[in-house]
C-alpha cells in the first residue's frame, strides 16, 4: 500500500472450513513450504498439496516462499497465509489511519470446484457475505469502477460464476479473458450482458497490430466494458518484445495508444510512477509507445 496502489488484488480459496484465504493456486505446493511438513504428508492427493483437504489453523502452520525461480527467495519463511478478513481489516485499518482509500478486487479461483466440495453456501454467496460483513455495500452500490467510496470489484474467469454474481450482488464485476479466447463482438455483447469490464491478458492486445489493438479496444468501450488487461511485470521476459524490455513503454502503449482504464501490475511502485508521469508530462509518456 505504501508503494501507491490503488486496489489490492487477492486471489481467493476456500479451506476445508470455509474459511477464504489468499493463496494464488488452488494447491500448495508452489508457494508454500508444504513439502517440509511431514505431519501432512497423508494429504497428498495425486502428488499434490489442495487448499480445501486444510483447515484455516493447519493453513497458518505452513510459510510462504516465491514461486518464480527469477525472483529473490529473501521473504521465504517469513509470511504465513493471510485470510481474507485480514486483508479487509488491514485495507480498513490504512483507511482509518491515513484517510487513503484503496480497493480490494478479488478473484475467486476456480468456484466450480469449490462449489463441488459441499459446502452450505456457493463460494459466490460466501464471498458476498463476507464483503457485506466486512463492511462494503453489496446492493445498490455504483456499477462505475471509479465512483465507489469504498471500491471492491470481483473479478473471476468462470463466466458462470460472474452471472451467479450478478444475480446476488450491485458490486461491479470483471470477466478475465485468457490469450486463448476470441476478441469479437459477440464474445464482448455477451460479456456486458452480466459484467462491467474484461481483464484481458495483455497478449491479446500486443500479439495484434496496433490498429487491430485499437479496434478490439473501442469495440469492448462502446460497449461500455472497462479494459484492465493483466499482468504488467518489470522483468524484460514478461514485456510483449516489441517494446524491447522497457516495462515503461509497454505500460505507456497501453494507456496512451489504446486507452485501456486500468492495469493489473505486480510492482506497484513502477506502475504508479508511469501513471504520474502520464498525468504531468503526458506527451513524452506517449512518445515512449510510438504510436
Amino acid at each position: 500500500m505504501d508503494l501507491g496502489t490503488d486496489y489490492i488484488e487477492p486471489d481467493l480459496c476456500l479451506s476445508k472450513d470455509g474459511v477464504f484465504v489468499v493463496m494464488h493456486d488452488i494447491t500448495l505446493d508452489e508457494t508454500t513450504d508444504i513439502m517440509d511438513h511431514t505431519e501432512f504428508a497423508d494429504r497428498s492427493n495425486e502428488g499434490h498439496f489442495y487448499v480445501a483437504d486444510f483447515t484455516v489453523d493447519e493453513l497458518k502452520v505452513l510459510r510462504l516462499k516465491q514461486r518464480l525461480s527469477s525472483r529473490t527467495t529473501l521473504y521465504d519463511g517469513l509470511f504465513t497465509i493471510p485470510t481474507f478478513s485480514e486483508v479487509i481489516d488491514l485495507v480498513w485499518s490504512n483507511y482509518n489511519s491515513t484517510g487513503y482509500t484503496i480497493g480490494i478486487y478479488p478473484e475467486l479461483k476456480q468456484p466450480s470446484y469449490h462449489n463441488a466440495l459441499g459446502f452450505e453456501m456457493s463460494m459466490e454467496e460466501m464471498l458476498v457475505a463476507q464483503l457485506e460483513e466486512g463492511g462494503y455495500e453489496v446492493h445498490g452500490v455504483s456499477n462505475n469502477l471509479t465512483m465507489q467510496v469504498h471500491p471492491v470489484v470481483i473479478q473471476c474467469f468462470e463466466e458462470e460464476s460472474l452471472i451467479s454474481l450478478s444475480s446476488l450482488t450491485d458490486i461491479p464485476l470483471l470477466q478475465l479473458v485468457g490469450s486463448s479466447v476470441k476478441w469479437t463482438e459477440d464474445t464482448l455483447e455477451s460479456i456486458a450482458e452480466y459484467a462491467h469490464g474484461v481483464g484481458p491478458d495483455k497478449s491479446i492486445f500486443t500479439d495484434v497490430p496496433l490498429e487491430d489493438a485499437r479496434d478490439m479496444a473501442m469495440l469492448a468501450h462502446e460497449l461500455e466494458l472497462a479494459i484492465h488487461p493483466y499482468t504488467f511485470r518489470q522483468e524484460s521476459s514478461s514485456v510483449a518484445s516489441q517494446f524491447n524490455g522497457d516495462a515503461q513503454a509497454e505500460a505507456a502503449y497501453f494507456y496512451c495508444c489504446l486507452g485501456v482504464d486500468a492495469t493489473f501490475a505486480e510492482f506497484t511502485d513502477h506502475m504508479r510512477e508511469t501513471l504520474d508521469e502520464l498525468l504531468m508530462d503526458p506527451t513524452s509518456v506517449c512518445a515512449m509507445a510510438s504510436c
